[in-house]
């Protein structure tokens, strides 16, 4: 889902940087972003953080946990960039929760969650909420929107 989200907006809103520190460079991560269309000029993709992403209109961080960063590094990034959008990626527990702190969830304007294949459900602190399916079936199995 984030790395559809990661190609719509490099193909429509500006230059974004997608940091995989969870699968890296590898064949998986290749694989996904061939297999979902999303490759474009505009889209790049790093297995670490650079100090300077001023040239990035977005930046995805996957995942907050692999990259051992706290809610006070988040923060710090923030203001170091006010002009660039983040969009942190967490592991959860079996239960769903946040691995390590909450105080994460406190400081984003909206959570979506995965909690089972193909359902998104959205929650932010506007109280607004709402779900949603995020794979369509075609014959040959499930395709992103």
């Amino acid at each position: 889902m984030c790395i559809d989200f990661a190609g719509y907006l490099a193909r429509h809103h500006g230059k974004v940087l997608y940091v995989a520190k969870e699968e890296k460079l590898d064949a998986t991560l290749q694989k996904k972003l061939n297999d979902t269309n999303v490759k474009h000029p505009n889209l790049f993709v790093s297995d670490y953080l650079p100090s300077d992403l001023s040239e990035y209109n977005f930046v995805f961080i996957d995942s907050v946990n692999k990259m051992e960063l706290q809610p006070n590094d988040l923060e710090v990034l923030k203001a170091k960039n006010p002009d660039v959008s983040f969009i942190y990626v967490f592991q959860t527990t079996k239960e769903g929760n946040f691995r390590g702190s909450n105080h994460f969830q406190h400081d984003v304007d909206v959570v979506i969650e995965v909690p089972e294949k193909g359902k998104a459900i959205q929650n932010g602190r506007f109280n607004q909420g709402g779900a949603m399916e995020i794979f369509k079936r075609k014959r040959s199995g499930f395709r992103p929107f």
